[in-house]
């Protein structure tokens, strides 16, 4: 009944699941849960631990969710997921919220809708994002739609991405061709650290020779 990891979702035997708790815990093999798109590796962290919380389509859920292992999202969810763990998170179904991983990676196959993104690895767009901002320490790669902020250390966008926003990359940043975007791009600096030196220096006195310090008590006396 339960589909593996990346398995195209079977909506056949879904009626019999709606009384059921739609959430499974299964034990899956460490894979690298990351696709090669274009030749480009994306995204390749691999699952730290042998386990995937799956939230089955169909399902739909009010409330944060918190995570210790990698989720893959396949319902909907009105709510902030986060994680403190390096957990990959995988949208797609809808969630309606912000999604947070301390080290993992973000991947939208679905819809983000009115939520951000903060990734300590890298982020994914293939779905739709629709909110305020996304930050990734790693790479942001786009290949669908997104309204919004994108801030990372690298920034791809590919040909099928269509979008309007703001894009701050640190160190390069693509755009291929057929893309349909509208945006401005900034370049963010990295932080300038000020090294302040203790030793204070006093000013350097001046001595004027005998002759010419003469001459300027004499001008003071005069007046």
């Amino acid at each position: 009944m339960f589909k593996k990891w990346g398995a195209e979702t079977d909506d056949n035997g879904m009626d019999d699941l709606k009384d059921k708790p739609m959430v499974n815990y299964e034990n899956k093999p460490k894979e690298n849960i990351m696709e090669n798109i274009g030749g480009n590796k994306v995204l390749d962290r691999k699952v730290d631990n042998g386990s995937v919380n799956t939230i089955l389509k169909g399902s739909k859920l009010s409330g944060d969710i918190h995570v210790t292992c990698d989720l893959e999202l396949s319902g909907d969810v009105e709510g902030n997921i986060t994680s403190e763990q390096d957990s990959n998170i995988v949208i797609k179904g809808t969630c309606k919220g912000n999604i947070k991983t301390k080290g993992g990676n973000v991947v939208i196959e679905g819809d983000l809708l009115d939520g951000n993104i903060t990734a300590g690895n890298d982020v994914r767009i293939l779905g739709k994002f629709n909110g305020g901002e996304v930050k990734a320490a790693g790479k942001i790669y786009v290949n669908g739609g997104f309204n919004g902020k994108l801030e990372a250390n690298e920034i791809e966008i590919g040909s099928n991405a269509q979008g309007k926003g703001e894009l701050f990359y640190k160190e390069t940043i693509s755009i291929a061709k057929g893309a349909k975007v509208e945006a401005q791009i900034s370049q963010t600096q990295q932080e300038l650290k000020l090294v302040k030196d203790n030793v204070e220096k006093k000013p350097e006195e001046v001595k004027m020779p005998p002759k010419e310090m003469k001459e300027m008590k004499e001008v003071h006396q005069a007046k």
